[in-house]
């Protein structure tokens, strides 16, 4: 599919996140710590991916944010988004948006995780959900379907979102997890980024999970080839994420194995957001499979390198691009 001209990238967000990262030196369970910085990110996987394509781009009209937010915490997103020029419309639901606690400790480098549960959706925000994005979707979009689901949405939501946006003539991105993911394949997204647990979720095959990496590029082809047969007419690009592995980019004409080394990892939070949306940008420019791949792996290191989620500077992604190393599997 081919994007017509004024089209933009929509970044749809169902479970927002408040993001609190901390720094603490040498933490472990049972104690009490100083906390040498602490940052707060109103975000989400979507609003991560769209700090990535603000990074990349000033223009503010290819891109917008479609977001459910609690209606506590609406001024504090507008605020955040405000701030980093980018456009959003929002529905204001009842109830808190979830929060997630990050314990970054520099010492014994090690990252761990607190998360809380958020606002449950009713049926008539659903409805207003599907409204929303019929009246805001148009021909040509890119529409990046981004994250968890929220409590009390069926597992097919976003195999109705897809359905809606295909409807509009929207070319789809999906990149979530467990059942929704599962579900959300079969409505044929245009391009889908799982990790490789999430491919043995799609593919039903435990066995991904317990691969031995001694051969990278042997072992990637043996990945690439349990997930050619996602691959069809409307489905036409599949990224796979490895972690610090890599990354496998397939289509029907092509795979390629990608991956690049940084020096000190900082916070790896977002990365598969920054990674998406270095793709995506380049690939709504219409750019060669392998340059946006090449940037994708870039963006995703980038935002290893300070905290946040979707944060990285370009001039970090010039420097990591430079030494992206590709192989092809066909």
């Amino acid at each position: 599919m081919k994007k017509t001209r004024g089209s933009r990238i929509n970044s749809i967000l169902l479970n927002p996140t408040i993001d609190q990262i901390y720094e603490i030196e040498n933490f472990k369970v049972g104690g009490t710590f100083k906390v040498n910085k602490s940052s707060l990110f109103p975000v989400g996987k979507a609003i991560s991916f769209a700090l990535g394509i603000r990074e990349l781009t000033s223009s503010e009209a290819i891109l917008r944010v479609l977001a459910v937010i609690g209606k506590d915490d609406i001024t504090l997103y507008s605020d955040f988004l405000s701030s980093r020029n980018i456009d959003f419309k929002f529905l204001e639901v009842e109830g808190k948006t979830r929060s997630n606690k990050t314990i970054n400790d520099p010492i014994q480098k090690t990252t761990t995780h607190i998360r809380e549960r958020g606002f449950e959706l009713k049926v008539n925000d659903v409805k207003n959900i599907y409204k929303i994005l019929k009246d805001n979707i148009e021909e040509g979009d890119f529409t990046v379907i981004s994250g968890s689901i929220p409590p009390g949405v069926t597992h097919k939501i976003y195999y109705d979102i897809i359905n809606i946006c295909k409807n509009e003539g929207a070319l789809i991105v999906l990149d979530t997890n467990g059942p929704a993911l599962v579900n959300g394949v079969l409505a044929n997204p245009n391009i889908i980024k799982p990790n490789l647990v999430e491919l043995s979720q799609i593919l039903n095959d435990p066995q991904l999970n317990n691969l031995d990496f001694s051969d990278i590029i042997e072992t990637s082809r043996e990945i690439a080839k349990k997930a050619k047969v996602l691959l069809n007419n409307e489905l036409e690009v599949v990224l796979i994420t490895l972690g610090d592995k890599g990354a496998i980019c397939m289509t029907n004409e092509k795979i390629v194995y990608g991956n690049v080394q940084v020096d000190k990892i900082i916070d790896t939070v977002g990365s598969g957001d920054s990674f998406l949306a270095g793709f995506i940008f380049s690939y709504y420019q219409e750019k060669a499979l392998t340059e946006c791949f090449k940037l994708a792996i870039a963006c995703g290191a980038a935002n290893t390198l300070i905290p946040g989620p979707g944060i990285f500077q370009i001039d970090d992604v010039k420097k990591i691009i430079k030494k992206v190393k590709i192989f092809n599997l066909d």
